[in-house]
């Protein structure tokens, strides 16, 4: 057969016996491993660089400071986000797996939220496209469970205002709550109206409702939801002096007057913007609506936060992988 065969051909029949012949030895696999591995853990480093450099323009942004506005008053700033290029290259070199890595540090405001007088706040700033799901917490503890699984299955953390005379009586729902991950804040204890309470009544509230939640979770509350949303000067400034800010809402779902699930929804997704704090309770509608909410809002492109990454001025980690 071979003698019918040109130069040419007799090359290419011989070139393919050397190569299936290498394959079945295994040298073939081994040298294509070695190969990968080698630009893997080598990459150019030219090539390195502008990955850096175009990580940086992408994901890199400078810190926004928080400012006091006529209509929603208190607005928490944003920290910055600075790739650390030298970081990220060893990183890159000591891990050897292909990826680049990176490596960022985080830039504070030059106005805090803390540096501003005390003042309620409504919204985050609307330069991030996220917001932050808060669950006001008096009654409605059947329907807790579902809200959790859910929270839990799309990987989300929200943030629950509990009422302290609530937690006494459900302090194991309350640690499930903390252990899920949740932020905690306080709603004051027996929903009283602060409007109408004295600058001293005010003061117990505070200590009470911090006092019952640290008993039954460890943990203490980061800031402070009036019911109803009834409060005044004097209740920001007294929940100030326990270093709570006080936090209202954008957003209602107005879900305690037991609008359908359908309601909730559309309720949301037409008001919400970037920076939003959206008010829900625990009723058996906003349980059913909450994971088409979560995925609508997330088909929008928004990202969930609790209030203490809001209040702690926390802008979104960018990628750190790619």
């Amino acid at each position: 057969m071979c003698s019918r065969l040109n130069w040419t051909q007799r090359t290419r029949l011989l070139s393919l016996i050397f190569i299936v012949t290498e394959v079945n030895s295994g040298t073939i696999t081994a040298w294509a491993k070695a190969s990968h591995a080698s630009k893997a853990s080598s990459p150019c480093e030219p090539c390195a660089q502008k990955l850096l450099r175009e990580a940086q323009r992408k994901y890199g942004v400078p810190p926004v400071s928080a400012r006091e506005d006529r209509v929603w008053h208190a607005i928490p700033g944003l920290n910055g986000w600075t790739l650390e290029e030298k970081q990220s290259q060893e990183l890159t070199e000591k891990l050897k797996d292909g990826k680049t890595h990176l490596v960022w540090s985080a830039t504070k405001p030059q106005v805090s939220l803390k540096s501003l007088l005390p003042s309620p706040v409504y919204r985050g700033p609307s330069d991030e496209k996220s917001i932050a799901l808060m669950v006001n917490v008096s009654w409605g503890e059947q329907y807790l469970p579902s809200m959790l699984e859910t929270f839990k299955k799309e990987h989300v953390r929200a943030t629950f205002f509990l009422d302290g005379a609530w937690v006494k009586k459900n302090p194991q729902l309350a640690r499930k709550i903390v252990g899920f991950g949740h932020a905690i804040g306080s709603h004051g204890t027996g929903h009283p109206d602060f409007h109408l309470l004295t600058t001293g009544q005010v003061e117990r509230q505070m200590t009470k409702t911090e006092s019952l939640i640290k008993d039954a979770t460890g943990k203490v509350p980061v800031a402070f939801a009036p019911p109803s949303g009834s409060y005044d000067d004097r209740t920001v400034t007294v929940a100030y002096q326990h270093h709570l800010p006080t936090i209202l809402w954008t957003v209602d779902t107005v879900d305690w007057r037991k609008p359908s699930a359908e309601t909730i929804v559309s309720r949301v997704v037409k008001g919400i913007t970037p920076g939003a704090l959206v008010l829900m309770h625990p009723t058996e509608h906003t349980a059913e609506a909450l994971p088409t909410l979560i995925e609508a809002l997330q088909k929008k492109g928004y990202r969930f936060k609790t209030i203490t990454d809001v209040i702690g001025e926390r802008r979104v980690l960018p990628p750190t992988v790619l």
